[in-house]
């Protein structure tokens, strides 16, 4: 079976129920709708004979009272069958929900290879235009299958009803259906890939927007509005071309299956019309035949608008399936043991690279922590601080060596429930849209006024948010653009800090606050977080005096490990950083 048939036939089984129900409201729609052209060639055909052999019919009215009550009994039919669009467009709706949440669920399971390979604006077009609306999946998984069904149905119903009326105009009506199908086995392949081509001019458009709106300081103060025009319009004049050519396609193929069938619409009714003058078929049967083909006209017109719309439908699918099944750690793979509480952290022996680079960013690291150590990692740009911090977190996966929480493996224990127990303020922190009461309580939904004060007061934001009209309920813009750099990153700590977290990870945040600042950070933070382990990050080297440990790395290489005055004397290449750091801060 077709890998995207069996896609469709899984989304279905979850939802077995309303699928038998519109299955039911089809075929009750289309019987309403093939039934009257029969009742009305009854009517007709009575009414004539009734005219023409009165004596055949000593009580008329009665017979035609008996038309009238089932033509009153289609119409009670038919006003239930009118709940059937309003049920498939339920059903679309149903379905966008679904699959949205579904492969959202998906990326945010993914890690730091797969958000290097897809950008942000694809992804939006994969969630967004993908899923909603004509033609795409959600919409062809309800009323693109269902309206092709109707009409299948509407179309051996009619056929039926055709065949007893008069076979030779039935064989002449279906003439047009072998010429459709060679036209679509024809043009498939091109159908997929123009509608392929054109998704990924979306997304290109959306990656551009994204950029744009997200840089927007960036480009202006570089004044580059124009070139960022240029590349939009480059990005958009694709998109162009690419809708272009799919409404072209579409508009050549409708005018092929529209004209096929106009033309048999044509030769039935000459051919009809000249047997009805002739009395080969009565007035009745031809208004009844005439009413079918009228009826066959949109029907037919459907089912290779199926296989159109499928077409474009299962580019989708396939797009939204690579995302899903871009590889990342496997979820069976992860382990299940739960920690109480983090008394020792250890790597041993951790190298690690990015597939973008040929040499490994990280070699052979060794280090130990304990409870309540404050550890600085310093090094010089690229020697891979972030990467440890990174490593630590479980974002990015080991590749050599382990990383020991208590003697355990990282991998043998419960993620989810591992970074439930830290706290992460990244290099650039980024804010949420709301207010600064949300992003502060992002983590942790149960603080009270009281301690989120607190955690204001310890990040020394609380004469700040005072200034602010509405206080810690101002909002804060896409991204945090309404705050200052060292704004976001305070409030960037408060959310961490948020959590009580066991272990605090600061990548390079203190660059932001002055001296004063940090120094009442740091004595707020051992005051009310009493043995939390920190890893920090900083090129700040008045942090040197806040930490236990200091690491200190270079081209990937752990150099040192210990405290600042045993590092000073051992290790000569510690020592020049120190010196260079401080002769380029005079």
């Amino acid at each position: 079976m077709n890998y995207h048939i069996k896609w469709v036939i899984n989304r279905w089984k979850k939802h077995k129920k309303m699928v038998f129900i519109l299955l039911f409201l089809t075929i009750l729609s289309v019987s309403v709708s093939v039934a009257y052209p029969l009742v009305f060639k009854y009517l007709l055909d009575t009414l004539k004979n009734i005219i023409v052999h009165p004596d055949n019919f000593p009580t008329p009215m009665k017979e035609v009272n008996r038309i009238l009550w089932i033509i009153f009994a289609i119409g009670i039919a038919s006003l239930i069958s009118y709940i059937y669009p309003g049920m498939r467009g339920y059903m679309n709706l149903l379905f966008e929900y679904i699959l949205r949440k579904e492969y959202f669920s998906f990326i945010t399971e993914k890690d730091y290879k797969f958000f290097s390979k897809f950008r942000t604006g694809d992804l939006v077009t994969r969630l967004t235009d993908d899923i909603s609306d004509f033609p795409k999946i959600s919409w062809f998984l309800c009323s693109g299958i269902f309206r092709a069904f109707n009409s299948f149905i509407k179309i051996v119903f009619c056929l039926l009803a055709m065949f007893y009326l008069n076979w030779k105009l039935t064989l002449l009506s279906i003439i047009p259906l072998p010429i459709m199908v060679l036209v679509f086995y024809i043009t498939s392949e091109k159908l997929y890939s123009t509608f392929k081509r054109n998704q990924e001019s979306i997304s290109e458009i959306n990656n551009q927007l994204e950029l744009s709106f997200s840089g927007v300081r960036i480009i202006k103060s570089f004044v580059c509005e124009n070139k960022y025009n240029r590349f939009f319009s480059i990005a958009l004049n694709k998109r162009f071309h690419t809708e272009m050519k799919v409404v072209k396609l579409n508009t050549v193929m409708n005018l092929i299956y529209e004209y096929v069938d106009q033309f048999a619409q044509i030769g039935v009714i000459l051919f009809g019309g000249y047997m009805a003058v002739k009395g080969e078929i009565t007035i009745g049967t031809f208004y009844a035949f005439y009413s079918y083909l009228s009826m066959l006209i949109y029907p037919i017109l459907d089912i290779p608008q199926l296989f159109v719309s499928g077409k474009q439908a299962f580019v989708n699918i396939d797009r939204l399936e690579e995302i899903k099944n871009f590889p990342t750690i496997n979820k069976k793979n992860r382990g299940k043991i739960e920690i109480d509480k983090i008394e020792n952290i250890q790597f041993k022996n951790i190298t690690f690279h990015y597939e973008t680079r040929k040499e490994s960013v990280l070699s052979n690291i060794n280090f130990n922590s304990s409870k309540g150590e404050k550890t600085l990692i310093l090094g010089p740009i690229g020697a891979g601080k972030t990467t440890i911090l990174g490593l630590l977190t479980g974002i990015l996966p080991v590749e050599k060596g382990e990383i020991l929480i208590n003697n355990i493996p990282l991998e043998s224990i419960d993620i989810i429930r591992f970074r439930d127990k830290i706290g992460y303020v990244p290099q650039e922190p980024l804010l949420f849209s709301g207010s600064i009461k949300d992003n502060i309580m992002f983590g942790n939904n149960e603080l009270s006024d009281k301690q989120i004060n607190d955690i204001i007061n310890i990040v020394q934001m609380r004469d700040e948010i005072n200034k602010f009209k509405e206080g810690n309920m101002t909002l804060v813009g896409q991204k945090g653009m309404s705050l200052s750099g060292g704004q976001k990153q305070r409030i960037a700590i408060a959310r961490a800090l948020a959590k009580k977290p066991e272990i605090l990870i600061l990548d390079d945040i203190t660059a932001s606050l002055d001296a004063e600042n940090e120094e009442k950070l740091w004595e707020d933070i051992d005051f009310a977080f009493k043995n939390i382990t920190c890893f920090i990050v900083s090129h700040r080297l008045s942090t040197i005096k806040y930490v236990n440990n200091i690491i200190f790395l270079d081209s990937g290489s752990l150099v040192g490990h210990g405290k600042h005055e045993e590092l000073m004397i051992k290790y000569p290449e510690y020592k020049n950083f120190i010196y260079e750091h401080l002769r380029k801060m005079e």
